[in-house]
């Protein structure tokens, strides 16, 4: 206990495990990284959850963390923004007409 987390291995192993197409996996570090993190590490975290989301076919939640990127950081998360301009027409109109 109180051991301190190196957040350099975690992005290493979470990267690792994209490129090896386990974006489930990989979200679960992301989401441990992000956790108590309000600005998502500048937008970073977000971008990288979102394009796991995306990856995975989740489009809602690939918007929502698409979104929160653009939001902390505008200017930097460009590929974050072009997402929420392909991901537009991802809404809930058919579950609560």
């Amino acid at each position: 206990m109180g051991e301190l987390i190196d957040f350099n291995k975690l992005e290493e192993a979470a990267e690792k495990l994209v490129r090896e197409g386990n974006y489930r996996d990989a979200t679960k570090i992301y989401l441990f990284m992000a956790d108590g993190d309000p600005s998502l590490d500048g937008g970073y975290l977000g971008t990288k959850l979102g394009e796991c989301y995306e990856a995975m076919g989740d489009l809602h939640a690939a918007k929502y963390w698409h979104g929160r990127a653009v939001e902390e950081n505008p200017e930097v998360r460009t590929s974050s923004a072009e997402a929420l301009h392909r991901l537009r027409d991802v809404n809930i109109d058919d579950i609560v007409r």
